[in-house]
């Protein structure tokens, strides 16, 4: 797998082994193997604080810039140049998580941080862990925690909704066929932890109806449900209401798409509560815990 390395040009040689993290997100990570000669031109004012032998080799970021930062060297700031990786900015925005995962990953085992990267233009989140990651969210749904439901919501839906976490919340991005994935994923979280994920490959109805999330020739990914092992999630509703199909999943009967539920059941105005009942949650949580946080995902990669 091609090797990608992050470049500081600056005004003199350096040797320079640290990665530049900052708190906001991993769009102003880069980690800084290599060093080239060249030319800056100072776009700000160096730090107010001063540069001295003891703080020899401190870095400065920019905040005002998406690539520069300071360094001090010989008791003087010097402006340094990051050459950006794919995703970490607007302008160098990728074509989806997987185009990401290619394109950074040194090898097999070491693969970009799961987070928010840019990606056709808008900022999404990107799981880069799971199944060998290159993940592109694309919906999710918080189910008792999300409200008023409305049509809105579907995973077939037009409307649009950033998909930059898969904290608590819900979000849409329509259109999902152009991110050219040949494989999606479902994922039940519980507080930001995995308890079920499955992926088939990508079917092309979930941007039209509530069949697309029918997992086609599925593959376990994971499974810590208690009960009803193993059995894929699918679309669902309860008492042969279809109201919720595009928004409720059941792992319990998944070919019976108006029986059960393991997410919520009821209508859209009055959505009833289900959540883990046909799962359980590992024992670690509850032996038979039920109605207490879960979030749905759906990636395609």
């Amino acid at each position: 797998m091609q090797k990608i390395i992050a470049t500081i040009w600056i005004i003199g040689f350096v040797t320079v082994n640290s990665q530049l993290t900052s708190s906001t997100s991993p769009s102003t990570d880069f980690n800084v193997t290599d060093v080239v000669h060249h030319n800056v031109v100072k776009k700000s004012s160096p730090p107010s604080s001063q540069c001295t032998s003891s703080s020899e080799r401190a870095i400065k970021a920019d905040l005002s810039s998406d690539d520069l930062i300071w360094i001090c060297k010989t008791d003087e700031w010097i402006p340094y140049r990051i050459e950006p990786s794919l995703g970490n900015i607007k302008s160098l925005s990728a074509d989806s998580c997987k185009h990401i995962r290619e394109v950074l990953a040194t090898d097999c085992t070491n693969r970009p941080n799961s987070g928010v990267y840019w990606v056709q233009d808008k900022q999404v989140y990107c799981d880069m862990t799971t199944d060998g990651g290159g993940w592109t969210l694309v919906w999710q749904h918080s189910y008792m925690e999300t409200s008023p439901l409305s049509t809105n919501m579907y995973y077939f839906s037009d409307y649009y909704k950033a998909c930059a976490t898969y904290a608590s919340g819900w979000c849409n991005i329509p259109n999902k066929k152009r991110f050219n994935p040949t494989e999606q994923m479902i994922v039940a979280y519980h507080k930001g932890t995995i308890v079920w994920a499955y992926k088939g490959v990508f079917n092309y109805n979930i941007d039209h109806d509530w069949t697309g999330g029918v997992l086609v020739d599925f593959k376990k990914i994971a499974d810590q449900c208690t009960r009803n092992i193993e059995i894929l999630p699918a679309p669902s509703t309860h008492s042969k209401n279809p109201n919720l199909l595009g928004l409720a999943f059941d792992k319990h009967s998944p070919y019976n798409y108006l029986q059960n539920c393991d997410t919520i059941w009821g209508s859209l105005d009055s959505p009833g509560e289900c959540r883990w009942h046909d799962c359980y949650l590992p024992s670690v949580v509850s032996a038979k815990a039920t109605q207490t946080q879960q979030t749905v995902a759906i990636y395609v990669r």
